[in-house]
């Protein structure tokens, strides 16, 4: 699942991101609340014992083989009726059944072997757990002795008034009309919302899926309908999907509505007997989505099919399904969804047109190849519980930006993920309160707590650093041998760690064991004598707040240096092991510079003594990109942390303006100065705040002039990029250039809904921002009116959900309170809330204080 805070719809013109301190570091930390769990916490020594917690589990007296469900629900009363007839083993004897079952009543339980009548009971023989285990206990007249039975239940449910279960999504139907279609979402255990069951995910079975839904519209479920029958009366039809393969109840999907499709065909299943040369089996790949919008889904389709393509020449394995369908769904929990075979996004991640902005279409690649790669590593393959949800995430999210990056390699979307995702990682695992990436579930309670950014983010650095150091080819053979032992079945971490060590010869799972079992990670600092060419490395815990007692700094990690100098530009796969070690820097004493941690592969932190960071800043122009972008990260987050004054960051600041334009790097330099500013929002007098916008001003405004608002033919990505933050950042810092343009593009636009965009559509959201931020109080509600009627100013999803943002970009106090009003109300999908107070945190330090109250 690609969660929300990896598919972030729209990125305000001030991204959030951890306040950044000055020298003042105690000050401000008290000012921000600080660490969030003293030194004193169980958790604070980074140590954390795992262990198996079973009392969640379901009893292994009864495992299912097969589910044959039939469901019908009324879309009008929000009533479900439904039966299951389930194969299962009874392993020992017993005289219950206990399986999953949340909002549903039981009415009544037949168990038959061989055809033979076991036990017969009502509904009045089930006992429920309403609180946290969500059980269900349907007692038997006698004891059942171990044999393979057939258990066959009906059952009362509901349609769920939120994104879970099997749900109501508001849509417009084909006549333009509102309606309603069903959807579901079960991960990570709603399936058993729906229908009794084994919600657990390592007890696999196939599925057999019936179902009643109006004859006017379009069922789907995960694999292809093999007969529709119209029902006699009441409108209904009743269709018939073929059997699945063995897979957890949390991959099972459902979607029906009056929905369009587009198709294309792929060469991905299993390879035809007797053809030479050797070729896949032809597999459709549909795009679903209301008629209206049919046009809008082309490019995801092409992605889908060029993702799928790549996916199984990495895997070297079919595509396990006959089909795969994705479906746009206007009101999802997450971004998107990896049910087998009927993935599901949200509309944003779908529709993509002329008009979406370039960011948007990066996003959009990354989620679908997100969710395709689910497809064998999480469903072929699933994790046994979930504290190895991190297996299925984060490697999604590692090959998710690795496909986009062998599609598009113009994009340096490594870059991208070097200031975006990873920093989220390191700010997460810097605080006391964080988790392993191994995380014990103590309770069905905690399981979705842990879809996080340590999770999706910092699963994916470790991902990346490990397959940096192990080779892509030896990392990838060992991920096909780990397909391939597990397939329809579960697996753990030290399964992978298995078969990594067998396909590269090295201790994979000593390597990572600290850095999936325990919390936070290192810090790296270099004492470098340049004149012998010796290195003294030292690692310790970093923190947030700074201060690291003893006990928290017990922790050693496997620390892959990937030394670089000014004489090697290939780095020397050094390793460090222990508390502190001594190296030859790369080059001896020829050496003028020294980086650590090339293409920012680990997850550590370095901190340079002033000399080798002297040197790093005088070298600036000569750094690959990706290390500017470590140096300059990791300067920030030393001076959050006081171990290094703010003052280093800014001699950094001026050293990088040496270097040409760069999207991430002065995507950093912005962040920088606008979290800066905010730090000191509430505490600092109005001087001050404007020298931090003085500084802004003299960076942007000259670059945003340069720039200019007009795209060229051969502006690259990274180019057009650069373009899109330099313009907002500059009116952000007040110069008045860019908010009259800016302003006067509003006006025309608004104005003239019909004729083209005055602007380049990658300015939109900027465009919207400053217009209510700086503008008349009145262009809070133009934009308010692009939102609701989106397609008179032909407006795409994402710059639809641009307008919603940008209304709580207003200085005006009523407007702020409106904004909050609104986004409560029924005009705004509770998908899209987060929006809204993403915006109302970060645009003005008054928004905020408005959300809190």
């Amino acid at each position: 699942m690609a969660s929300v805070i990896a598919t972030k719809p729209v990125v305000p013109l001030s991204p959030p991101l951890d306040a950044l301190e000055s020298h003042e570091h105690e000050t401000l930390l008290e000012a921000q609340g600080g660490d969030d769990i003293s030194a004193d916490s169980t958790e604070a020594s980074g140590v954390v014992t795992l262990s198996a917690s079973n009392g969640d589990l379901l009893p292994t007296t009864v495992t299912p083989t097969h589910y044959d469900i039939h469901l019908r629900p009324d879309l009008v009363t929000g009533k479900v009726s439904g039966s299951v007839a389930i194969d299962a083993h009874i392993n020992e004897a017993t005289n219950r059944i206990v399986l999953h079952a949340k909002s549903i009543t039981i009415t009544r339980v037949v168990v038959y072997h061989c055809g033979t009548l076991l036990a017969s009971v009502g509904g009045e023989s089930v006992t429920y757990d309403n609180g946290e285990l969500e059980m269900a206990t349907i007692q038997m007249p006698h004891v059942l002795q171990p044999a393979s039975v057939q258990v066959i239940i009906t059952f009362m449910g509901v349609l769920c008034e939120s994104m879970y279960g099997l749900y109501r999504c508001r849509y417009r139907d084909r006549k333009g009309e509102p309606s309603v279609m069903l959807v579901t979402q079960f991960q990570a255990k709603c399936a058993r919302l729906v229908f009794p069951c084994w919600d657990e995910p390592a007890i696999k079975a196939e599925f057999t899926l019936t179902l009643s839904v109006p004859s006017n519209h379009t069922a789907l479920s995960n694999m292809p309908v093999v007969q529709e029958t119209e029902e006699f009366s009441g409108g209904l039809k009743t269709v018939y999907f073929a059997r699945s393969p063995k897979m957890s109840t949390y991959l099972l999907a459902i979607v029906s509505g009056e929905l369009d499709y587009i198709e294309a065909t792929t060469l991905t299943g299993e390879i035809i007997p007797d053809s030479h040369p050797p070729q896949r089996a032809a597999v459709p790949c549909r795009v679903y989505t209301a008629a209206a919008d049919i046009d809008k889904v082309q490019f995801s389709l092409d992605t889908a099919v060029q993702v799928l393509e790549l996916l199984v020449d990495m895997f070297g394995c079919a595509y396990p399904l006959p089909k795969l369908d994705l479906v746009a769904v206007p009101e999802l929990e997450a971004g998107g969804m990896e049910n087998w075979g009927l993935v599901l996004f949200r509309t944003v991640r779908l529709f993509i047109t002329s008009q979406t902005s370039l960011w948007i279409r990066q996003k959009a690649v990354y989620v679908i190849a997100h969710e395709l790669s689910h497809q064998w590593f999480g469903n072929l393959v699933t994790m046994a519980w979930w504290d190895d949800l991190w297996l299925n995430e984060g490697f999604a999210t590692w090959i998710g930006i690795h496909i986009t990056d062998l599609m598009y390699p113009e994009w340096r979307r490594w870059d991208h993920f070097a200031i975006e995702d990873r920093q989220s990682a390191l700010s997460a695992d810097s605080l006391r309160s964080s988790h392993p990436v191994q995380v014990t579930i103590k309770g069905s309670a905690d399981i979705d707590q842990v879809f996080d950014s340590i999770t999706y983010y910092k699963g994916c650095s470790l991902i990346r650093m490990l397959s940096a150091h192990l080779g892509t080819d030896a990392f990838m053979a060992g991920v096909r041998a780990y397909l391939n032992a597990h397939a329809f079945a579960s697996a753990t971490t030290s399964d992978l760690w298995a078969a990594l060590e067998a396909a590269s010869g090295q201790p994979v799972a000593a390597l990572m064991h600290s850095w999936t079992t325990q919390v936070g990670y290192p810090v790296v600092s270099v004492d470098a004598d340049f004149e012998s060419g010796s290195l003294r490395l030292t690692q310790n815990r970093f923190l947030h707040s700074g201060s690291v007692a003893p006990d928290e700094d017990r922790v050693l990690w496997w620390v892959p240096l990937g030394m670089v100098s000014s004489e090697c530009a290939q780095p020397v796969p050094a390793v460090l092991h222990d508390r502190s070690g001594s190296f030859e820097i790369p080059g001896s004493s020829r050496a003028t510079w020294i980086k650590l941690n090339h293409n920012n592969a680990g997850l550590y932190r370095v901190r340079y003594s002033r000399d080798a960071l002297r040197r790093l800043a005088a070298s600036a122009s000569v750094l690959r990109t990706a290390d500017a972008v470590g140096i300059l990260n990791d300067a920030v987050a030393l001076a959050i942390s006081g171990h290094v004054p703010t003052s280093a960051v800014l001699d950094m600041v001026a050293a990088f303006q040496a270097r040409p334009p760069e999207f991430v790097v002065w995507q950093i330099l912005g962040a920088f100065l606008e979290s800066l500013h905010q730090t000191w929002a509430d505490r600092s007098p109005p001087a001050l705040r404007e020298h931090i916008r003085a500084l802004a001003r003299a960076l942007f405004a000259p670059q945003a002039a340069a720039l200019g608002w007009a795209h060229r033919p051969d502006d690259s990505p990274l180019v057009a990029r650069l373009r899109a933050i330099s313009i907002p950042r500059a009116a952000w810092a007040g110069d008045a250039l860019v908010i009259a343009q800016a302003l006067a593009h509003f006006e025309r636009f608004y104005a003239a809904p019909a004729e083209p965009k005055p602007f380049h559509h990658d300015f939109t959201a900027s465009v919207f921002e400053i217009a209510v931020r700086c503008g008349p109080v009145a262009n809070h509600a133009r934009v308010r009116d692009m939102y609701e009627h989106s397609a008179r100013w032909q407006l795409s999803e994402d710059h639809r959900m641009a307008a919603l943002g940008a209304m709580a970009c207003s200085c005006d106090p009523d407007c702020m309170w409106q904004t909050l009003d609104y986004a409560l109300s029924d005009q705004v999908l509770p998908q899209d809330l987060n929006i809204v107070m993403g915006f109302m945190v970060t645009a003005d330090h008054r928004s905020k204080h408005v959300l809190w109250r």
